[in-house]
């Protein structure tokens, strides 16, 4: 296999457990409760602190004109792999 694409569901899903914050703002709502946008930066990055690469490719937008990414995991040392998939989700989506 040469990547993962996650999050695995049928349909395009945010990267993040939340909705995309609005341009310059540095807290978002999560429950109901006022975090900080640095809480989530874990969920984009977590996959990098074991090793393997991974990137994060814009698949869409949701109804509001937020944007719908995808995050591609590759095995380790693929990074050029993860890339090119990445390049590819970008410019001709994700079929």
């Amino acid at each position: 296999m040469d990547g993962v694409l996650r999050p695995p569901r049928c349909t395009p899903h945010p990267a993040a457990p939340t909705p995309a914050i609005s341009n310059g703002s540095r807290t978002l709502y999560v429950n109901g409760n006022e975090r900080s946008f640095f809480d989530q930066t874990g969920w984009t990055n977590l996959i990098s602190h074991i090793g393997l690469p991974a990137a994060i490719a814009p698949v869409g937008t949701d109804d509001h004109g937020m944007p719908i990414a995808v995050q591609i995991i590759g095995a380790p040392y693929a990074d050029r792999t993860v890339l090119t998939m990445a390049e590819h989700i970008a410019d001709h989506g994700p079929t």
